[in-house]
């Protein structure tokens, strides 16, 4: 069957591998359910739709950098801020998705040892790091002039 809006995607995955057996909670942030969507909203507006813009520092040459890595998950507040700032600062990224029952998070166990998140991986200076206002710091020393 074709899909085309990601909620429908969604829903049948879940209908299709989960089931009844799994955490509607783990997954209220990718759903288009009203709470998501308003909560989201709202919080974007509040905090004055911070990554809207391109921050005024940031280095000509940011777009082209090669993809830095974030692992993470969408409701963790420092994760998002990590995604902010890399946002502001045009940084192109991939989020490794981390949420609970992923299984990334045992991959994280099996390279690092431990989970916790955000973690940052930039290929562009072999730098791996944790501890969100570390990566913030670091972001805003190596990729603005």
């Amino acid at each position: 069957a074709a899909m085309f809006e990601s909620g429908d995607i969604i829903d049948y995955l879940i209908e299709t591998y989960a089931g009844d057996n799994y955490d509607r909670k783990a997954f209220w942030t990718v759903t288009s359910e009203p709470f998501a969507v308003g909560t989201a909203t709202a919080v974007a507006l509040l905090r004055g739709m911070p990554s809207s813009t391109r921050q005024a520092n940031a280095r000509p040459d940011n777009e082209r950098m090669i993809p830095l890595e974030l692992w993470g998950y969408e409701t963790s507040p420092f994760v998002r801020e990590v995604r902010e700032k890399l946002g502001s600062l045009c940084l192109p990224h991939v989020m490794v998705s981390c949420a609970r029952g992923s299984g990334n998070r045992d991959v994280m166990m099996g390279l690092k040892g431990r989970f916790q998140v955000p973690y940052l991986v930039d290929s562009n200076t072999g730098i791996e790091m944790f501890e969100s206002e570390e990566i913030v710091d670091y972001l805003e020393s190596v990729y603005t002039v």
